[in-house]
């Protein structure tokens, strides 16, 4: 999984290129064993080095990597100087560290984010790189957890949540009280059924 192989339809739709075809041709090569990393950098799992193996916590490693370029606009190897770079996540984590979470954000956004829901996102994406791979989110969690992200997005663009610390939000246990009277019951059946489309 990398940036590259994501193509995007006139509806902005998500496809995934090139991916998965060493399964096709597997029968194949059943001879061959290749003791050569095969990937690319930077979104290659680090224990397949050591095991020559991948697996669903491989695909979490590099679609942490996706999502730190998706925030920050920045390659997998970030430069910081002429001749030096430093892996994406690393030079985020060091960002970050300093608690200014604008200061990784791809400045072509505009400034137009909910700052929760990028730190959310952000802290996902390191989940997805850590080391050993057992303590990464299954993929299944990533999608859950960006799920999320997006309902908490979605309510901050329509004003019905603001400067509440991502750490302290449960959508799912969370009622907003947008109005009494009984209009404003309708906008909120009305704002969650489009929030489950």
């Amino acid at each position: 999984m990398k940036t590259t192989n994501i193509l995007l339809s006139a509806d902005l739709e998500a496809k995934i290129s090139d991916f998965g075809l060493t399964k096709v041709f597997a029968n194949d090569f059943d001879t061959h064993i290749t003791t050569q990393p095969a990937g690319t950098l930077g979104y290659l799992d680090p224990e397949y080095y050591n095991t020559s193996r991948l697996s669903e916590k491989s695909d979490a490693y590099s679609f942490g990597v996706v999502l730190l370029e998706l925030i920050t606009g920045q390659p997998p190897a970030v430069p910081i100087t002429s001749t030096d770079s430093i892996h994406i996540a690393l030079w985020v984590r060091q960002k970050l560290s300093m608690g200014n979470i604008e200061s990784i954000v791809d400045p072509r956004m505009g400034g137009e984010y909910d700052v929760n829901s990028v730190w959310k996102v952000a802290e996902l994406a390191l989940q997805c790189k850590e080391r050993p791979s057992r303590e990464r989110p299954t993929m299944t969690q990533v999608g859950m957890e960006l799920k999320e992200t997006l309902e908490l997005d979605a309510l901050h663009a329509m004003g019905y949540y603001s400067s509440v610390p991502s750490s302290t939000v449960n959508l799912s246990a969370t009622s907003v009280d947008l109005q009494s009277d009984a209009q404003a019951s309708e906008a909120r059946q009305e704002t969650m059924l489009e929030l489950e489309q």
